[in-house]
């Protein structure tokens, strides 16, 4: 085995996932510990693993431990973790604006993108035939998801789908 990791280029293993503690980890599990003390309970994670720095696939935890992040960048970016390209783009952007509220103010990227989505999206958009779209649906969710997590917040045993749909927070 040693032969082997004679052979390993010491770039490529700093990439390797290596583990130096018992997961979780001291400060892993200080920050878990922390976290189920002020966080609300409905902001659940399968595992302890406590980020400090990724890339690409890697993740490495605040005790140092290096994993395979088979979730990098998952629901954001497929590139995984720090990108170049996506690190760029982000550094450009923040130079300019870093705020932006599409319900405050106009902005030539946002139609720009709504242009792009609409061109490869299936089907007609409310918009573009000129159509009221009902919101309705969504904003009963969101009435429901803020009472709820008020309520969780707060630590109240109340029902709070019930008093979503009857407008009572």
């Amino acid at each position: 085995m040693q032969a082997i990791e004679k052979n390993i280029d010491t770039s490529v293993a700093a990439n390797l996932p290596h583990l130096i503690t018992p997961l979780p980890g001291p400060k892993a599990k200080a920050v878990v510990d922390q976290d189920h003390a002020i966080l609300s309970p409905s902001y659940t994670r399968d595992y302890p693993l406590v980020a400090k720095k990724g890339y690409g696939a890697m993740v490495e935890d605040v005790d140092g431990n290096r994993f395979l992040d088979f979730a990098a960048g998952i629901a954001v970016v497929s590139t995984g973790h720090c990108h170049p390209n996506v690190v760029h783009a982000i550094q450009k952007q923040a130079a300019e604006l870093i705020h932006m509220s599409g319900t405050d103010f106009y902005y030539p990227n946002l139609v720009e993108l709504a242009e792009k989505l609409a061109a490869i999206a299936p089907g007609k958009s409310c918009q573009r035939r000129n159509e009221r779209c009902d919101t309705r649906p969504l904003t009963s969710i969101i009435g429901v998801a803020r009472s709820t997590h008020a309520t969780m917040r707060l630590g109240h045993k109340s029902d709070s789908t019930n008093s979503a749909r009857s407008g009572r927070q």
